[in-house]
């Protein structure tokens, strides 16, 4: 004999198998669902009766679907004990009010709201991978809907990808969504996206803190306007093969096309956190400015790159800039660094951390400052 207890257990292991969540979701057919709840034996009967009585309480005590029941005869009785026999679950909800189980009925209630938003194309995806839905908020989810609705072969055509989100989403968006936004989209398109990659499918720049562009801001300074490298690279380089003096750090590769020409100088970017390159023996006695995001992740960065060569120079990374552009161009950073600010900072910048915090847009990318602030302030630094 089973209890309720007992199947609304068995109903919980059910749902952690995808492809019973799947047919269950997606299938009509499946409906109702039946459960036996099986009978007592002749021996039960006569030496439990009293576990007996409590089952058939507990049983009739159940509100959700339809318990069936069935007169059953036993020789130690003089009349048919009526017992519960089967329970029947005749759609998604009711089933899921029987399994009794909160982190189980929250997972139903979120795929149920992302189904009712998402191209249908998408639902399969949705209750597959439900797993990759935990840990993000559902506007977050819904944005990974919309640009999984949105992005077709060759979309990028050659940009990074970060540069396709679109408004409201920042530049770490593929970064925290990546595997999610692939399922989505092998989903639509039979699995290419994985077969091939993300980047390839899209057309995309290579992203990644493994490889870094170094351009020159002074004709003559390279044999290429830009290349890309390995940072490993850049951290083993001999002492005389950079002939420029300055060196400028920007967080983010596409902010190349934004610096203008600069007398002596080279550009490092794309390094995000993998910064420990500073510690090269060829960067002793340059000049060395830093430029990255205004938000809790680009104050690690920095924080980290001051680890490294305290002496440089900070451009264009202050509150005061912040609130100047960030009408129309700040987005919500969902995953903040951390709550208190690195001690590599100095006072302006714990202050400004603090400040990011408090801000429901606490997020400026370098990229959308504008082209004329970027010259002006390169081409002051000394």
């Amino acid at each position: 004999m089973k209890s309720p207890a007992d199947i609304s257990a068995r109903l919980q292991r059910q749902w952690r198998q995808k492809f019973f969540r799947l047919e269950m979701l997606t299938t009509p057919d499946a409906w109702p669902k039946r459960y036996n709840i099986g009978l007592p034996s002749a021996s039960d009967i006569s030496t439990t009766p009293h576990l007996i009585r409590e089952h058939v309480v507990r049983w009739r005590q159940v509100s959700v679907g339809e318990v069936k029941w069935r007169e059953v005869n036993y020789r130690s009785s003089s009349e048919a004990i009526r017992m519960p026999k089967q329970w029947v679950l005749s759609r998604p909800s009711e089933w899921v009010r029987a399994a009794d189980n909160r982190q189980l009925a929250a997972d139903f209630d979120l795929l149920e709201s992302l189904i009712d938003h998402a191209a249908p194309e998408l639902h399969s995806a949705l209750i597959v991978h439900m797993k990759l839905l935990h840990g993000r908020s559902r506007d977050e989810l819904l944005a990974v809907l919309e640009l999984a609705e949105r992005l077709k072969p060759g979309d990028a055509r050659g940009r990074p990808l970060r540069l396709l989100a679109g408004h409201g989403v920042d530049t770490k968006f593929f970064e925290r969504h990546h595997k999610l936004l692939v399922n989505l989209l092998d989903s639509r398109f039979a699995g290419e996206v994985t077969e091939q990659g993300l980047h390839a499918f899209l057309d995309a720049a290579p992203d990644g803190e493994h490889w870094v562009l170094i351009a020159g801001l002074q004709s003559g300074l390279m044999p290429f306007v830009i290349q890309q490298v390995r940072s490993l690279e850049l951290a083993s380089l001999k002492q005389d093969v950079i002939s420029a003096n300055r060196i400028l750090v920007v967080e983010n590769r596409q902010c190349w096309h934004l610096l203008p020409p600069l007398e002596d100088t080279i550009a490092i970017l794309g390094s995000g956190l993998d910064l420990d390159w500073l510690k090269a023996e060829w960067l002793d006695g340059k000049r060395i400015a830093y430029w990255g995001d205004m938000d809790t992740w680009g104050l690690i960065m920095l924080a980290r790159a001051r680890k490294y060569r305290p002496e440089l120079k900070v451009l264009m990374m202050s509150r005061g800039i912040f609130e100047q552009h960030a009408k129309g161009n700040a987005v919500v950073e969902s995953v903040v660094a951390g709550d208190q600010p690195p001690d590599t900072l100095n006072d302006a910048e714990c202050s400004f951390y603090l400040w990011l915090l408090s801000q429901e847009r606490g997020r400026l990318e370098q990229e959308f400052l504008p082209p004329e602030l970027v010259r002006e302030v390169l081409a002051g630094w000394e």
